[in-house]
C-alpha cells in the first residue's frame, strides 16, 4: 500500500495483517481523490474508522490543511501512528483520536463546527454506512462540506434529507457514495 500522489507519492504505508485490518484499495483510492479534486486542496479532512490512514494521509499528501483520524482499535493505531511518523506530518496537521467514530460525529455535529471532507469506511457488517446517514438526518444538520462513504450495500437518504447523493461509483463489491448538503447552491468544487 502506497501513497498515490501528491508531497508523499511512492511512500509505502503500512497496513498490518489480519480480519481487523481492511484497506482501502488502491484503485478505490485513486477514484476518490480523482472525484474529490480540488476540494482536498486546503481542506480539513476526517477520516472516521481510519484504521492505517491511509486515506487520510493520501488527503494531506495531496494539500489538505489537517487531517483528523478517528480509530479505536487499539492494534491498529500502532499502524496508523507508524505510517504518519513515516510522512513526518506535525501533530497540528495530522490528529489522532482514539474512540468511537460514532460518538465522534455526534459531538462534531453537536458542536456547531464544520469540516470540509469526512470519509467514512466502517465495517460492512452491521449496516454502519446506513445508520451514519440516518444520524446525520436525525439531528437535522450537515457538519461537512462533502461526506464520501465506502460501503457494500446501496444507502438510501429520506425524502426530506438535509442530504443528496451526488454520486455512487461500484468497485466489484464495493461502493462508493458521495453526499452533500441539499440546499447549496454554491462552492461545489470537486463533486459533479
Amino acid at each position: 500500500m502506497r501513497v498515490i500522489a501528491g508531497t508523499k507519492r511512492g511512500l509505502q504505508l503500512r497496513c498490518g495483517r489480519g480480519p481487523v485490518f481492511r484497506p482501502t484499495a488502491q484503485i478505490v483510492k485513486g477514484s476518490i481523490f480523482d472525484t474529490l479534486g480540488d476540494a482536498v486542496a486546503g481542506a480539513v479532512f476526517v477520516d472516521l474508522f481510519a484504521g492505517s490512514g491511509a486515506v487520510g494521509i493520501e488527503a494531506l499528501s495531496r494539500g489538505a490543511k489537517r487531517a483528523v483520524f478517528i480509530e479505536q482499535d487499539h492494534r491498529i493505531l500502532k499502524a496508523l501512528r507508524t505510517n504518519l511518523q513515516r510522512c513526518g506530518f506535525t501533530h497540528q496537521e495530522a490528529e489522532v483520536k482514539m474512540g468511537d467514530a460514532m460518538r465522534f460525529l455526534d459531538k462534531l455535529i453537536n458542536s456547531g463546527e464544520t469540516v470540509d471532507v469526512i470519509f467514512a469506511d466502517p465495517p460492512y457488517a452491521g449496516n454502519l454506512a446506513q445508520r451514519i446517514v440516518r444520524r446525520i438526518e436525525e439531528k437535522g444538520r450537515m457538519p461537512f462540506r462533502l461526506l464520501v462513504i465506502e460501503h457494500g450495500t446501496a444507502i438510501f437518504t429520506k425524502e426530506d434529507s438535509v442530504m443528496e447523493t451526488v454520486r455512487t461509483k461500484k468497485f466489484g463489491q464495493t461502493l462508493v457514495s458521495y453526499f452533500r448538503f441539499r440546499d447549496r447552491t454554491t462552492d461545489r468544487k470537486g463533486v459533479e
